[in-house]
């Protein structure tokens, strides 16, 4: 009853009242103590701990959160093992200060005690709603409602997961529900008037506000939630005044300082940040993300800066000082030509940071160390991983990234956040000006045959709840190919036309009639026929019936069903053989051929079997029939490829591999294998257009450049030979190697001088 009466004073604005109602739990569990009269029973001691974390809030006691956690909440667990209810308060503790690994940890526990513990289920979506794991925390989200259907923490969860996958409608209707079952919670009334904003109902806005604020005369949790429902969609003017009166109307609570501290580090406002941060950190010590960034913000004040007309480059002067001066040029090199491009350019000059640690990186862009990616824009900042940062797996091409990330700084800024992400990333893909990767194309043509594509209303699912990485891959892919069609039919005015349309603050619909002149539908429908076009050229063969996947009992099964059946008595021959069965192997295999020479399955079983009793001619001899009978097969031709590899026979392999790349590019490493061949064979001709292809596909790729660069100097193409020596610095500029051969390609070429000035920043 006591915790009741203190948690309405809380909630209605009594903050004094409030105040006195939940120190009286820490008192009265102080004083027991003194008197040698331990409260055990472990329902009081959740309460001691709930009240007990309020009071820790308010007073700012960072000491206290850790005796609750290694003291109460353990001495509940001793009373009772079976408390669940208290794994899941220290989880949601944890969560709080975002210390996920420990969070999990507790979580897990209270779901071993009781597998249907609602809380912990939602603390585990929160958990991975930390890490951008939408579809997991969209699938806690359901577990837990299929529980109990009116839990709203489970409610506000998917709707949280609906709202960053901006699916405002869906949102609207959970958090209304939520509303229903509990019409005073705090979060639940600041996310929906978020989400009635952003559907442009200020009035419904207005009316949940009222409600917060007629029975909370401080409601500063709504505030804070509203806040945060705005700084997810990007609206951070709107976000900070929220904050503001959050901190104003609450001030004894850490929550608005810190999201302050934190939206300050997004916009690049780190003087502000370290000030508001240090004193959110001094009342909130266990706070992962205040603690990591004011470590990221300590970590930059050694760094040095190169300020250039446009931008302000940080960086590490021991590890990266002669990478800076490079990406100092680069960045004007961009600005002018994205100017050009955008028709705008960012106000006042934007910050750069370019960091010597993965984690630092990932510290300064979300607060936490494991963002997998490399390059990151929040805004009016844009921060990366240095090549060869501690922590980075693989060096990579530095300019696709910053071509990539300031696509992104002038369309945010441009449309003050309201670009979509769909055309903001088709455009920064369409910026790093490299051809597109064939497992997208791979993802487009599956996803185009089963008529499964994405549209402009769906798209956003790709990038913020994958299926799988190949629909993420799919998402990137569809959006290039959006702003290629947009170009291709309205030209490049229409990029600048659309990006102010948005920047309006109006939906896909009225700003596609504004930049185009016609409904979105149209160019839905025109943007269909253009991507049958482009996967055209990689349209697969119709697999036969007889491939669909079986087990080798179904196999044996079938065969004896029906032995006539040439695919499977083949199919079962190849199974023999990888059982180490070749009698069984054989008799199948020939049997099959007296019926059907050049059957592809029957004949490399039988080559190989050739090839293992030492007939390689006799094996050659098979293959070839098999090829000549399905020439189109690119199974087949892989497979016997290889083979020829083995009976060394590498001509014929690399003839195959060839045919094998032209007839079906996505389906095998046809490059690869032949990139090996024509090394191994000497064949530089070969080897090159190989190479051209490979490193077209992967930006990242070294040492393919550096071929090339070598053998285009070789054949007197300077040009050609400078211009992949600078593909192959801007991967590795700090590799002796890459330097030497940029400087001899230049001065082959003639540009003695830049070859000379070259010389000078290298020394």
């Amino acid at each position: 009853a006591r915790y009741t009466l203190a948690r309405i004073a809380r909630d209605s604005g009594d903050i004094e009242q409030a105040d006195g109602a939940m120190r009286w739990f820490v008192r009265t569990y102080t004083q027991r103590s003194n008197d040698d009269k331990e409260i055990v029973d472990p329902d009081l001691l959740m309460l001691v701990a709930q009240a007990g974390v309020e009071n820790a809030r308010w007073h700012r006691l960072i000491k206290q959160f850790s005796f609750i956690l290694n003291d109460v909440v353990k001495d509940t667990l001793k009373a009772d093992k079976n408390c669940w209810q208290a794994e899941a308060f220290a989880g949601s503790l944890l969560l709080e200060k975002y210390n996920r690994p420990d969070a999990l940890e507790a979580f897990d526990k209270a779901l071993a005690i009781n597998p249907k513990a609602v809380d912990a289920l939602v603390g585990k979506g929160y958990a991975a709603m930390q890490k951008f794991e939408i579809k997991d925390a969209e699938q806690f989200a359901d577990d837990a409602l299929k529980i109990n259907p009116k839990h709203v923490g489970a409610l506000l969860l998917k709707a949280d997961a609906a709202l960053t996958a901006g699916d405002l409608a869906v949102a609207e209707k959970l958090l209304s529900t939520a509303k229903a079952i509990n019409p005073r919670h705090a979060p639940t009334l600041g996310k929906l008037a978020a989400t009635y904003t952003l559907l442009g109902k200020p009035d419904a806005a207005a009316a949940v506000t009222k409600e917060a604020e007629t029975f909370d005369k401080k409601p500063a949790a709504f505030y804070t939630d509203l806040g945060a429902a705005y700084e997810d969609r990007k609206r951070y003017a709107a976000a900070k005044a929220c904050y503001l009166k959050a901190a104003s109307l609450r001030p004894m609570l850490p929550a608005a300082p810190l999201a302050l501290g934190l939206l300050a580090m997004r916009l690049g406002q780190e003087a502000d940040a370290k000030v508001i941060l240090a004193k959110a950190f001094d009342a909130d010590a266990f706070n992962v993300r205040a603690r990591n960034s004011l470590e990221v913000l300590k970590h930059l004040d050694k760094y040095k800066t190169i300020e250039s007309a446009h931008y302000v480059l940080r960086y590490d002067d021991k590890t990266d000082a002669l990478l800076a001066t490079f990406v100092s040029e680069y960045l004007e090199e961009t600005h002018a030509m994205l100017k050009g491009q955008f028709a705008y350019e960012p106000p006042g000059k934007t910050i750069v940071q370019v960091f010597n640690s993965h984690e630092m990186f990932s510290g300064r862009v979300v607060g936490l160390p494991d963002l997998h990616t490399i390059g990151a824009c929040t805004g009016p900042l844009f921060a990366m991983a240095s090549p060869r940062a501690k922590g980075v797996k693989r060096p990579f091409n530095w300019g696709r990234v910053v071509r990539h990330e300031l696509t992104h700084v002038f369309n945010l800024v441009q449309t003050e956040y309201q670009c979509p992400h769909w055309l903001t990333e088709g455009l920064a893909v369409r910026n790093e000006q490299m051809p597109r990767p064939p497992s997208w194309t791979k993802a487009l043509r599956d996803r185009y045959e089963s008529n499964d594509l994405f549209t402009l209303d769906t798209i956003l699912f790709g990038f913020v709840r994958p299926r799988g990485p190949d629909e993420w891959a799919l998402a990137y892919c569809q959006s290039h190919l959006y702003v290629e069609y947009l170009v291709k039919t309205h030209g490049e005015g229409a990029i600048a036309k659309l990006l102010a349309a948005y920047g309006t603050g109006v939906d896909t619909k009225t700003a596609f009639a504004t930049a185009c002149g016609g409904p979105v539908e149209e160019f839905e429908k025109g943007y269909k026929a253009y991507v049958a076009e482009v996967v055209k050229p990689f349209l697969s063969e119709k697999k036969d019936a007889d491939e669909k996947p079986m087990t080798f009992a179904e196999l044996e099964q079938a065969h004896e069903n029906d032995p006539e059946d040439l695919a499977v008595a083949a199919r079962l021959a190849e199974q023999y053989l990888k059982r180490n069965k070749p009698a069984d192997a054989r008799r199948l295999s020939e049997a099959v051929l007296e019926k059907a020479k050049g059957q592809p399955t029957a004949s490399l079983v039988k080559a190989r079997l050739l090839s293992r009793a030492g007939d390689p001619a006799g094996a050659s001899e098979i293959i070839n029939d098999a090829v000549t009978a399905n020439p189109k097969d690119a199974r087949l031709l892989f497979a016997a490829a290889t083979l020829f590899v083995e009976l060394k026979e590498p001509d014929k392999a690399a003839e195959l591999f060839e045919r094998g790349r032209k007839l079906a590019p996505l389906d095998a490493d046809w490059n690869g294998n032949l990139v090996r061949l024509y090394t191994e064979g000497e064949k530089t001709d070969e080897l090159l257009d190989v190479l051209r292809e490979v490193v077209a596909g992967d930006p990242d790729e070294l040492a393919g450049r550096l071929k090339l660069a070598r053998a285009a100097k070789d054949a007197k193409k300077f040009d050609l030979a400078v211009t992949y020596a600078r593909e192959a610095a801007r991967i590795e500029v700090t590799n002796k190697d890459v330097q030497a051969l940029w400087i001899e390609c230049l001065e082959a070429a003639g540009k003695s001088d830049e070859a000379a000035k070259l010389k000078k920043r290298f020394e």
